[in-house]
């Protein structure tokens, strides 16, 4: 799946992905009313949050397969079956390794070189180290994670807001066409 990165703006005269609008040279408001420049704020505000929370579902979804690809990873280390000294656990562990440190961002020289040696205590405190450290990573990939629904749900929440305000504004404007064109009856 691809990931698109796009830094998420904070000016809060122009959101993400769209830009300012300026009332006095803008050729966007050459001809308009004010409801209908409202509307094309509000408009262009909804966009962007749409676009923005895309992108957040992205990352969000990514995320979730790189937590799932490195659980079972996990299990595999935790379990042992990397431990023995033979060319299939050397392959899979150098597999391993490279999901570790490519994906989840594991310091490689934090890694050790087999998961194997002498004494078993050893192979179980090697073990026991790369867990943990897979650990830490999903846990700070699942606060992510946390962070980022909370975000979603702002946008979302923006995104409807501006919705309404543009149906509101549209909605008084058509209640004020009707009462001026009662008035002409």
């Amino acid at each position: 799946m691809a990931i698109e990165l796009e830094t998420i703006a904070t000016n809060r005269y122009a959101p993400a992905g769209a830009s300012a609008i300026n009332l006095y040279g803008d050729e966007l408001s050459q001809g308009l009313t004010l409801s209908q420049l409202i509307q094309q704020v509000c408009l262009r505000t909804a966009a962007a949050n749409e676009s923005q929370s895309v992108i957040k579902m992205n990352r969000m979804s990514a995320n979730s397969d790189i937590l799932s690809e490195a659980a079972a990873w996990l299990e595999k280390i935790a379990s042992g079956s990397l431990t023995a000294n033979t060319s299939t656990a050397l392959e899979k562990w150098g597999e391993a390794k490279a999901f570790l440190v490519n994906r989840l961002g594991i310091p490689n020289s934090s890694l050790p070189a087999n998961l194997w040696n002498d004494t078993n205590s050893s192979s179980f405190n090697k073990r026991m180290q790369v867990s943990k450290a897979v650990q830490d990573k999903m846990n700070a990939l699942a606060q992510q994670q946390q962070q980022d629904m909370i975000d979603l749900q702002t946008m979302v929440n923006r995104r409807d807001v501006a919705y309404s305000t543009a149906s509101n504004v549209v909605s008084a404007l058509g209640q004020s066409m009707m009462q001026e064109a009662q008035n002409y009856l």
